[in-house]
């Protein structure tokens, strides 16, 4: 063959190797028995011609793009305000961490309408075969995205979200577990007055399950659950500190925060070291996440670990793209550990 400018192509192997196009697909891409003999010719073929294979042209062949999507929320949305960039990349780390040592590419898709599309985005990409499964971040109720994805089978892992009730792969911490335990570590102290500040909406399900363990836990204390022992916060520390100044303007004040998030968390430190309290003898605070603030304010915290969720989302894709049989949906929940600091009023452990 002689040398030219245009790339070479499968056909070029097939007629330099004297075989069909089918046999050097099926030898290059492990589809179906090749004789040991004729294989090594193609091979051979193969590198003396330097051929580099079409992704698109084989995955015709495969039905494999080697393509995974990330599918979030637009940019511009509330979620990521709420989850915070550095949050979001550990999250983003983890996956991509997980993909690049498999082989696979990294998508991100995003939708402005949503459910209120005529066909969403996610579904489109699925229907043209874009992507060999989907880790879907999806902080809201809305799930119909999901819904239709689960008629067609589609692979997909939910992560930052627990899905045990509808039977899809998941990965993410418990956070109502989290919410539950974090009360229960200051009630243990003896508190019984405890207020609480939302790390967001209570659209996103994080919230509503971290308010739920608050609540389920001063219930099972037999302590009744107060409307203005609640603040709604923001990725923000000002809210925080808004959160302490309305809590310690009530009548009865609470001797305890459950903080949403450690920046939440410094606000409140904020306020107390303004108008001369101290923590944990006059506010005893505990948080979520335990981030590097948790660790230079000395505020009890507990993980919730984002690159492990995301790492831990893209093996559990990865094993269900490679897996021979259905098997029933895995709900993988990550360990959370309560980091014990100065800011609750406990003797750190050593």
């Amino acid at each position: 063959m002689k040398k030219s400018d245009r790339s070479v192509t499968i056909k070029d192997i097939a007629r330099e190797a004297g075989v069909s196009i089918s046999t050097v697909s099926f030898a290059f891409n492990g589809t179906a028995p090749v004789a040991q003999e004729t294989k090594e010719r193609i091979f051979e073929v193969i590198k003396r011609l330097n051929y580099q294979p079409n992704s698109a042209a084989r995955g015709l062949v495969t039905r494999k793009t080697n393509n995974i999507c990330l599918f979030t929320p637009h940019p511009a949305s509330d979620f990521f305000s709420f989850s915070g960039n550095s949050v979001f990349s550990d999250l983003l780390q983890g996956i991509g961490d997980v993909l690049d040592q498999r082989d696979y590419n990294l998508l991100i898709a995003w939708d402005n309408l949503g459910h209120k599309a005529k066909t969403p985005k996610l579904v489109k990409l699925m229907r043209e075969r874009a992507m060999d499964g989907v880790l879907i971040a999806l902080p809201s109720h809305d799930s119909s995205v999901i819904e239709e994805l689960s008629e067609h089978q589609f692979p997909m892992v939910i992560v930052g979200t627990n899905d045990r009730k509808n039977q899809i792969n998941s990965v993410d911490v418990d956070n109502y577990d989290i919410g539950y335990r974090n009360t229960k570590h200051m009630l243990g102290l003896g508190h019984s007055r405890i207020a609480f500040i939302s790390p967001g909406p209570l659209e996103f399900l994080v919230c509503e399950d971290r308010l739920e363990g608050y609540r389920d836990a001063l219930q099972e204390a037999g302590i009744k659950y107060r409307e203005d022992y609640v603040f709604i916060g923001d990725e923000k520390e000002h809210s925080g500190y808004r959160a302490a100044s309305s809590f310690l303007s009530l009548k009865e004040t609470p001797t305890a925060v459950v903080s949403g998030r450690d920046i939440q968390a410094v606000g409140v430190l904020e306020y107390a070291r303004e108008n001369g309290l101290s923590v944990p003898n006059d506010l005893a605070l505990i948080s979520f996440e335990n981030t590097e603030l948790a660790q230079k304010y000395n505020i009890t915290s507990s993980t919730t670990d984002l690159y492990e969720i995301g790492k831990e989302g893209a093996k559990l894709l990865h094993k269900v793209l490679t897996r021979k049989k259905d098997r029933s949906a895995q709900n993988v929940v990550i360990a959370s550990e309560l980091i014990i600091r100065s800011s609750c009023g406990a003797k750190p452990k050593s």
